[in-house]
C-alpha cells in the first residue's frame, strides 16, 4: 500500500497521475474529498477522466453494505469544514471506509492532501503502508494559489505591490480558513498578521512540519520526500524511490507515461526579489525552506 500526501498545488495529482498507469494497482483520488461533481483531469488536468469517478463508485458500495443512506460524512476536512483537518483522527464511519477502499488483496495507492495533521493516526491504522511525502517549493505553491490554475489571476495579482502586499479573506483552496487556524498553532510565536502570500506560506510551513516529523516518528523508513522539482527532473528515479517502499521498480507504464506528460516547472514570480526572504522570515521558516534544500 502506498500512501501519498502532499499540501495542495504541490504536484501531487500529477504524481498520482503516473501511478494510475500501473496495471496492478487500484488508485484513489482523494478520498476524503467531497467527490459530488465530476473533476476531469484532477488538479494536475493531464488525463481525460473523472478523477473521482472510481471514488464515488466505492462510496456508493460502502453505504449500501451499510445500509445507509449516502451523506456527506465521508468529506473529511476543507472547504466543508477546515477544522476536520486538525483533529488527529477520523470519524469511526470515516476509518471504517478508509479501511474499506485500502486493505484489498490487490496493490493500492491512494493520494491525499488533508492527511497532515493525522499521519500519527494514519500509521495505527495502516502500519504497513510506504508513506510519500509530496513536496513543491513554496514560493511555487504560493504562485499557484494567488494566480490560480491556468494563472488566470496573473494579470490581477501579479503586480509586486499587490502579490507581496495584499491583505484579504481570499480563500483560494481554502487558505484563509486553514491559515487562521494554524495560526492559533503558532501563538506562542506571535507571527504577525500575514499577507495573502504570507497565508499560503504558514500553510507550507505547517504542513510540511507536521507530515516530516509525524512520519518520521511513525513510519521510519517506510516513508520518503519527494521533491516535484526532482520529480521533474528524474521522474524515472523518484518513481522508482516510491516504488522501492513496496519492493518493486518502477513499471514502465507509469515511467512512460510521466515522461510524456511532465513540464519543466513554470519560472518563479519575481524570482529575486527581496520581499520572498522577508515574507519567509515574517512567518517563521526561513531556515525551514533552506533545509528543505529551497531558495530563499
Amino acid at each position: 500500500m502506498l500512501i501519498l500526501q502532499g499540501m495542495r498545488r504541490s504536484g501531487t495529482t500529477i504524481t498520482y497521475d503516473a501511478l494510475t498507469q500501473d496495471p496492478q494497482l487500484t488508485c484513489w483520488y482523494e478520498p476524503l474529498a467531497a467527490a459530488k461533481q465530476a473533476a476531469v483531469g484532477g488538479g494536475s488536468g493531464a488525463r481525460d477522466v473523472d478523477a473521482f469517478a472510481e471514488v464515488r463508485k466505492a462510496r456508493e458500495a460502502f453505504f449500501a453494505e451499510r445500509d445507509m443512506e449516502p451523506t456527506d460524512v465521508l468529506n473529511d476536512g476543507a472547504p466543508k469544514d477546515a477544522t476536520l483537518e486538525f483533529t488527529g483522527g477520523f470519524p469511526e464511519i470515516v476509518e471504517d471506509y478508509l479501511k474499506y477502499i485500502l486493505l484489498r488483496p490487490e496493490p493500492v495507492a491512494a493520494k491525499f492532501t488533508r492527511l497532515y495533521g493525522k499521519v500519527r493516526r494514519v500509521h495505527e491504522l495502516f502500519p504497513d503502508a510506504g508513506f510519500v511525502h509530496l513536496v513543491r517549493d513554496p514560493r511555487s505553491v504560493a504562485v499557484s494559489y494567488l494566480f490560480g490554475k491556468g494563472r488566470r489571476y496573473e494579470k490581477k495579482m501579479g503586480p509586486k505591490r499587490i502579490f507581496f502586499g495584499k491583505c484579504s479573506d481570499r480563500s483560494a483552496w481554502s487558505s484563509y480558513p486553514i491559515s487562521e487556524l494554524i495560526l492559533k498553532e503558532y501563538e506562542a510565536e506571535n507571527l504577525p498578521a500575514p499577507t495573502d502570500l504570507e497565508r499560503v506560506l504558514l500553510v507550507w510551513r505547517y504542513t510540511f512540519e507536521k507530515v516530516h516529523q509525524d512520519a518520521a516518528a511513525t513510519y521510519g523508513e517506510r516513508s520518503i520526500c519527494v521533491k516535484h522539482e526532482a520529480y521533474c527532473k528524474a521522474p524515472q528515479q523518484e518513481l522508482d524511490r516510491i516504488y522501492a517502499l513496496e519492493n518493486r521498480n518502477a513499471p514502465p507504464e507509469a515511467v512512460q507515461w510521466a515522461k510524456q506528460n511532465l513540464r519543466p516547472p513554470s519560472p518563479i514570480h519575481a524570482e529575486g526579489d527581496k520581499r520572498w526572504r522577508r515574507a519567509f522570515d515574517r512567518m517563521g521558516m526561513t531556515e525551514l525552506v533552506e533545509s528543505v534544500g529551497y531558495s530563499v
